[in-house]
C-alpha cells in the first residue's frame, strides 16, 4: 500500500468513523481562534486558504511526514494542527520545526536538538508555555532564538496561549467522541490482515492472502512444527541458512524463534504485551517468552512496531 502523499489520500484510508471523528475534531479545533501573531506559523489540517502562504496545504502535510509518521507509535491517528517553521540543513534539505498535534498524540521537534511526544490526553495544557527563548510542552522545547527576526513582542505568549487551547479543546472533542461511541478506548475491530495492510510496515509482514508470503508461511509452518489446529495469521520473519526466525502470531498464540534457539510459545490470552528490554535486545511477551527483535525494525519505529504487534495479538484473538 503506497504511503499517502497528501491529507485528502490519507484520510480516505481510514474507516468511516474514523474521518467522522476528524470531522468533529476540526470543528473543536477551528473555533479556537488564530492570534494574529501566529499567523505565520499556525497551519490547520484541511486549510484551503492561509492568511500568509498559497502552499499552507503542502507546509502541514510536510509536517505530518516528518513530525508525525516517521514516528508514530500506532495507525490511523487525526492530524489536526501544526505550529512551527522550517529549517534548512547543510544538505539544502527542509525540515519542520515544531508542533504538531493530533487526536492522539502531540509531536515535538527542534530538528538538530529535541524531540518528544506525549498522549495528547496526557497533557497539561498549562505545561504549554514560554521558558526563556524557548516554547515548552510538558518540559520538551522548541527553541525560538532561530526564528526571532519573525517574532513579534507577543508571539511567543500567544502561541503558548493558543496551543493550550487547542489541546484542551482537542482533549474535550475527545472525551465527547469516547463517550458517544467509545471510539478512544474501543477494541480494534479490524482484522489482523486489514490492521498489516493500513500500516506502515505493510511489506514487512507476511501474510497468507499474498501469494509469496504464504509461501514463506508455510515454510515457518513446517520449520518450526506448528500444530495443525492453528491458522498461521501473520508473521515478521525472515529466513537463513541457518533457518527461519521472527515473530508468528496464529489464532491460538504467539510464537517466537531466534537462531538456533528453541521456540517459545504464548497462548493469546497470556500475551501481556511487546515490551523491549534493550539488555538483551529481545520484546518480553510474557513472564517466560522473550522474542527476538527484527532487521525491519528499528529505533525510530520500535514504539510503533511494539504498538502494532500487540493490535495484531489482540486481533488475532478474535479470529
Amino acid at each position: 500500500m503506497p504511503a499517502a502523499s497528501n491529507l485528502t489520500e490519507y484520510l480516505s484510508s481510514l474507516p468511516a468513523d474514523r474521518r467522522d471523528a476528524f470531522d468533529r475534531l476540526m470543528s473543536a479545533v477551528a473555533a479556537v481562534p488564530v492570534p494574529p501573531s501566529n499567523n505565520s506559523f499556525v497551519f490547520l489540517a484541511g486549510q484551503t486558504t492561509h492568511p500568509e502562504f498559497d502552499d499552507a496545504e503542502a507546509v502541514f502535510w510536510k509536517a505530518v511526514e516528518q513530525l508525525h509518521l516517521r514516528s508514530a507509535v500506532n495507525d490511523g491517528e487525526l492530524p489536526l494542527v501544526y505550529w512551527g517553521f522550517h529549517s534548512i540543513d547543510l544538505l539544502l534539505r527542509r525540515h519542520s520545526n515544531g508542533i504538531l498535534i493530533t487526536d492522539r498524540t502531540v509531536y515535538l521537534d527542534d530538528v538538530g536538538h529535541s524531540s518528544a511526544h506525549f498522549a495528547t490526553e496526557s497533557v497539561d495544557p498549562a505545561s504549554i508555555r514560554v521558558a526563556g527563548e524557548s516554547l515548552e510542552v510538558a518540559g520538551a522545547s522548541v527553541g525560538l532564538a532561530q526564528i526571532a527576526n519573525m517574532l513579534e513582542p507577543t508571539t511567543a505568549p500567544d502561541a503558548a496561549a493558543y496551543l493550550s487551547a487547542v489541546v484542551a479543546a482537542v482533549q474535550a472533542a475527545g472525551r465527547t467522541l469516547a463517550g458517544n461511541e467509545s471510539a478512544a478506548s474501543a477494541e480494534p475491530t479490524q482484522t489482523v490482515e486489514q490492521l498489516v495492510f493500513a500500516s506502515r510496515m505493510n511489506s514487512d509482514f507476511r501474510v497468507p492472502s499474498r501469494p509469496k508470503d504464504a509461501k514463506a508461511l508455510n515454510k515457518l509452518s513446517a520449520k518450526w512444527s506448528l500444530p495443525a489446529d492453528e491458522v498461521l495469521l501473520v508473521s515478521l520473519s525472515s529466513s537463513t541458512f541457518a533457518g527461519v526466525y521472527g515473530i508468528a502470531i496464529t489464532n491460538k498464540a504467539v510464537y517466537s524463534k531466534d537462531l538456533m534457539e528453541p521456540l517459545f510459545r504464548t497462548a493469546l490470552e497470556n500475551v501481556e504485551g511487546f515490551v523491549w528490554e534493550p539488555e538483551t535486545k529481545t520484546f518480553r511477551v510474557s513472564n517466560d517468552h522473550a522474542a527476538p527483535t527484527h532487521p525491519a525494525i528499528t529505533d525510530d519505529n520500535r514504539d510503533y512496531a511494539m504498538g502494532l504487534l500487540h493490535n495484531l495479538a489482540r486481533a488475532a484473538a478474535r479470529e
